[in-house]
């Protein structure tokens, strides 16, 4: 027997249920983390959204390293985070 099939016998649990829940459970985590990095690029840089800081690299307000590097994180965890939105929905 499996372990996720255990656990889910000790908790009462089906299996399928169990993995779906810790699925949810565990998108769910990697969405707050992920939104809790762009929170500290945010207060880094001093800027709301990714606009604000892309104009301020822009216009020399801000050094352009590692600014433009923040940048592209800041883009590439928000395509992150609208890709693990639409699995959430999915699943539930």
């Amino acid at each position: 027997m499996d372990v996720v099939t255990e656990v889910g016998k000790i908790i009462n649990i089906p299996k399928e249920e169990l993995i779906t829940k810790g699925m949810l459970a565990y998108i769910e985590k990697e969405i707050r983390l992920t939104e809790s990095e762009l929170a500290d690029i945010r207060e880094r840089y001093d800027v709301i959204t990714k606009r604000e800081l892309y104009n301020r690299i822009k216009d020399k307000e801000i050094e352009s390293h590692p600014a433009w590097e923040d940048y592209i994180v800041w883009k590439n965890k928000e395509e992150y985070i609208n890709d693990l939105k639409e699995k959430l929905n999915d699943i539930r």
